[in-house]
């Protein structure tokens, strides 16, 4: 990134005196900005959570909702709706990230009896919703946080927050006392303008 700014820097100087060498310098920036995304690319790849290291995502999905439900005395279920789309490793992550997120919360603060997490693949999006009976809060009130069965920061919803943004999506809560908690995340599928 400091090359890319310096390079830059170095055009904006050239630009009124030696135009081509102002060109030039453009040309190398955008090289090198090519070069340092395909790196950051590789290295989220290489950061992929092992969940995902040697699977698809539904089977990451389900084996760490399998896994909540073991350490929960809530029924825990795990469902997919539509035909898996191939994912790019980011979205993958982001989505993994999320679902672990919403678990640890319904089961940190929800007192559900059940939780559902769906994986649903549209044409132009994939969904992400988690879902639970327990008893739920008021987000407005609250600024995102369960008043009640913990001591909640919200920063967990921030960071799913975040996670949805950064790739184009949204993550939406909706609850209210005593009648649960979805957490959802949408996110559009790579491309999908194009096919419009």
């Amino acid at each position: 990134m400091s090359s890319i700014i310096l390079l830059l820097r170095a055009a904006r100087r050239d630009l009124d005196s030696d135009r081509d060498a102002a060109v030039g310098r453009l040309a190398e920036a955008e090289q090198a900005a090519a070069e340092n995304l395909e790196e950051a690319r590789n290295f989220v790849r290489e950061l992929a959570p092992p969940a995902l290291q040697r699977s698809s995502l539904p089977d990451a999905l389900r084996r760490i909702t399998e896994s909540a439900d073991a350490r929960s005395t809530a029924r825990i279920r795990f469902q997919v709706s539509g035909p898996p789309a191939e994912l790019p490793v980011d979205y993958e992550v982001a989505l993994l990230r999320i679902a672990q997120g919403a678990l640890g919360n319904a089961a940190g603060h929800s007192g559900a009896e059940n939780v559902g997490v769906t994986l649903t693949y549209l044409d132009d999006m994939v969904v992400l919703d988690v879902f639970d009976d327990g008893r739920g809060f008021d987000p407005a009130a609250s600024g995102g946080r369960r008043p009640e069965g913990g001591a909640g920061t919200g920063y967990g919803l921030r960071a799913m927050r975040d996670r949805a943004r950064a790739l184009g999506g949204a993550l939406t809560v909706e609850s209210a006392p005593r009648e649960g908690t979805a957490v959802v995340a949408t996110l559009p599928l790579p491309g999908a303008e194009e096919r419009r």
